[in-house]
C-alpha cells in the first residue's frame, strides 16, 4: 500500500505541477490592439485535472502529517511560518492583480472581472502554488482531530 500512496502522490504533483505551469504559460499576453483575447483556454488545463489536483493537496496534507510527526518538531513555531507564509504570498499575489486590473482597465469600455483571459498568470503560478502548499501545510495539523475507531465489544463472548 506505501508503494501506491507514493505513487498516487508523485504522478499528482506532476499532473498538478503541469497544470500550474501550462497555464502559466498559455495565459495569452496583454495587447490593447487585440482586446478579444482568444478565449480562456488556458483554464481547460486547470478545469480538467481539477479532481487530480485536489487529490495531491489532500494527499499532501498526509505527507505534511508524516513530516511533522517524524521529526517531532515546535507545532507553533511551524504554524507560524505556514500562516505567515500564506498571508504574504497570498497579499503579493492581491496586489499584483490590482495593479494588473488597473493597467488594463482603461482599455475596456466594461468594467472588467479579475479572472480573465489576461490574469491567468497571476492566480495560477509559482507563488500560488505555494500558497496552497501552506494550506495543506496548515491542514496537516487538524488532521490529528479525526474521530478514532471505536472499537466493537462481542457481548456474547462476554456473557
Amino acid at each position: 500500500m506505501r508503494i501506491l500512496f507514493w505513487l498516487g502522490f508523485i504522478v499528482s504533483g506532476f499532473i498538478t505541477i503541469a497544470a500550474f505551469a501550462i497555464t502559466n504559460l498559455l495565459t495569452v499576453p496583454f495587447d490593447p490592439s487585440n482586446l478579444n483575447g482568444g478565449g480562456n483556454v488556458a483554464l481547460f488545463f486547470i478545469a480538467f485535472p481539477f479532481l487530480i489536483i485536489l487529490y495531491f493537496f489532500f494527499k499532501l496534507m498526509l505527507v505534511f502529517e508524516k513530516i511533522h510527526d517524524h521529526f517531532q518538531l515546535n507545532v507553533d513555531i511551524l504554524k507560524t511560518i505556514y500562516f505567515t507564509s500564506f498571508v504574504l504570498l497570498v497579499s503579493f499575489t492581491v496586489y499584483r492583480i490590482f495593479q494588473f486590473k488597473q493597467k488594463i482597465q482603461p482599455y475596456f469600455e466594461y468594467e472588467i472581472g479579475y479572472l480573465n483571459p489576461f490574469t491567468n498568470h497571476l492566480f495560477f503560478n509559482v507563488w500560488t502554488f505555494l500558497a496552497c502548499l501552506c494550506i495543506s501545510a496548515l491542514g496537516s495539523f487538524y488532521l490529528k482531530f479525526r474521530l478514532k475507531p471505536v472499537e466493537i465489544s462481542n457481548n456474547k463472548a462476554e456473557n
